[in-house]
């Protein structure tokens, strides 16, 4: 067997296989980490776009909202100053 790098591992024997079958190990776990990371990013800026859609809707809502209102008080009270 030839395990490029890692042949000395294997000369040692059982203990060798072992530290090769850890390391894999790792690397897996490592693997699955940087996945879970990713899916989480993705998962934030979904859920950081929604926000956003909905804070500009309630924003232009209000801005609305005020202008008309502004406009009834204006002409309310403005008529009373002529």
């Amino acid at each position: 067997m030839s395990f490029g790098p890692f042949e000395v591992l294997t000369q040692y024997g059982v203990l060798g296989f072992a530290v090769l079958g850890l390391g894999y190990l790792c690397w897996i776990f490592l693997n699955r980490l940087m996945k879970s990371e990713e899916d989480l990013r993705t998962r934030v800026e979904e859920l950081e776009g929604d926000y956003r859609e909905d804070l500009e809707k309630k924003l232009d809502e209000s801005t609305e909202s005020s202008k008309s209102l502004r406009e009834t008080v204006l002409m309310l009270f403005g008529n009373k100053n002529k």
